[in-house]
């Protein structure tokens, strides 16, 4: 399952990832921030 957290700043987006990949451990994977050119990122935007 792929899970996308978007909304306005300040509204807690990074505080519900963080608690949701400590929660899953091994299960999960937290990307923080993007490059202009990142590979991953740029494959989520076109799925």
């Amino acid at each position: 399952m792929i899970v996308a957290v978007s909304g306005m700043i300040s509204s807690g987006k990074s505080t519900l990832v963080k608690k949701l990949n400590s929660h899953y451990e091994n299960n999960s994977l937290y990307l923080d921030e993007y490059k202009k050119d990142d590979e991953i990122f740029s494959t989520m935007l076109r799925w």
